[in-house]
């Protein structure tokens, strides 16, 4: 019964007064057409594939800053080997000169010596 008063009260207002009194007419809304439902489903559907791919972006920049890190330390890894073998050649390189250049100075004084 209070829905009727309330409708009833609603009603009165909307009342359009003409030179006979109220006109009877009122204004009503009508409920959503079946195609702006269908139209507000695909918006909502379209928000979430939106969400959805700002997701995966997201994932996909984690996984590449990873996979940057990765490489990042591997060749890190690899120029330290690498410099230290250079280390460890030349170290070689220099003891062999050294020998040899002291095995040269041996039989160069021996033929001095000798003669």
């Amino acid at each position: 019964m209070t829905i009727l008063k309330l409708m009833t009260s609603k009603v009165s207002t909307f009342l359009i007064p003409t030179r006979n009194g109220l006109s009877p007419r009122v204004f009503a809304t009508a409920s959503p057409t079946l195609s702006e439902s269908k139209k507000e489903k695909e918006a909502v559907e379209a928000c979430q594939n939106v969400k959805e791919a700002a997701d995966a972006v997201k994932e996909g920049a984690k996984a590449v800053k990873k996979t940057s890190e990765y490489v990042k330390d591997v060749a890190s890894s690899t120029a330290e080997s690498v410099n230290k073998m250079t280390r460890e050649v030349t170290d070689k390189a220099k003891d062999l000169v050294t020998d040899a250049a002291k095995a040269t100075t041996e039989v160069i004084k021996n033929r001095i010596v000798n003669k």
